[in-house]
């Protein structure tokens, strides 16, 4: 074996995963098909639950230092008072996805994980003693890990998913949307959760002075 566990996906759900799993004396490699983290936006934020976890792994300190603690925020654009919420950290953090990734990879480090990158999984053979994983590498040469077990992180398209031949069963798209970020001059309010126009909707989040998140949401198909 070369590994105990391959975990396809170097996002937040590999990541934590591989420092659970390192936590518990587990012997982990992390395969990524990128060759290196695209420093994109992403998802913006954590709630209750999520900071109550970091908290219990003794990293929640980190996480806070690189965002924001907010007061209020939305489910489908309804505004959310959170002041109320019964936990030690009632408070969602706003903290970019970029962020969260560099700070979850820098704990997984300090634990011991190993991560590959622009390595694309290809294949994988499984037999009663575990599973030999083929990677796509960008020398182009076929190499393969072997472990006891292989773990699909790699998102909503897995490949892992489906080469393992599980479906993914849900429902055709009933919006487009777009998110940008992008700087916008003086802008009136710092927050604009969602405005209904005839055409579709908008959201515009401040992250940093000067700078916003975008999004459009149109009901077209």
């Amino acid at each position: 074996m070369d590994t105990d566990v391959v975990i396809a996906g170097a996002g937040p759900t590999g990541l934590m995963l591989a420092c659970e799993l390192r936590l518990a004396g587990v012997d982990v490699t992390l395969v990524e098909r990128l060759a290196e983290r695209t420093g994109e936006s992403r998802a913006g934020g954590m709630h209750s639950r999520t900071l109550e976890v970091l908290d219990q792994r003794g990293v929640l300190d980190r996480f806070l230092a690189a965002g924001t603690l907010q007061k209020v925020g939305h489910f489908s654009a309804l505004r959310l008072d959170f002041d109320g919420v019964e936990s030690r950290h009632p408070l969602p953090l706003m903290i970019l996805q970029s962020a969260v990734e560099r700070l979850l990879e820098e704990w997984a480090t300090e634990l011991g994980v190993r991560v590959r990158w622009s390595s694309e999984v290809s294949g994988f053979g499984q037999d009663e003693a575990g599973v030999t994983v083929g990677l796509r590498t960008a020398e182009g040469a076929p190499t393969s890990l072997r472990a006891r077990y292989l773990v699909g992180c790699d998102g909503g398209r897995s490949t892992v998913r489906k080469l393992a031949g599980i479906a993914f069963p849900g429902t055709p798209a009933t919006l487009t949307a777009l998110i940008g970020d992008v700087e916008l001059p003086g802008l009136c309010e710092d927050y604009i959760w969602a405005r209904r126009c005839a055409a579709g909707d908008f959201s515009v989040i401040a992250f940093e002075p000067g700078w916003y998140r975008v999004l459009t949401f149109e009901y077209d198909r």
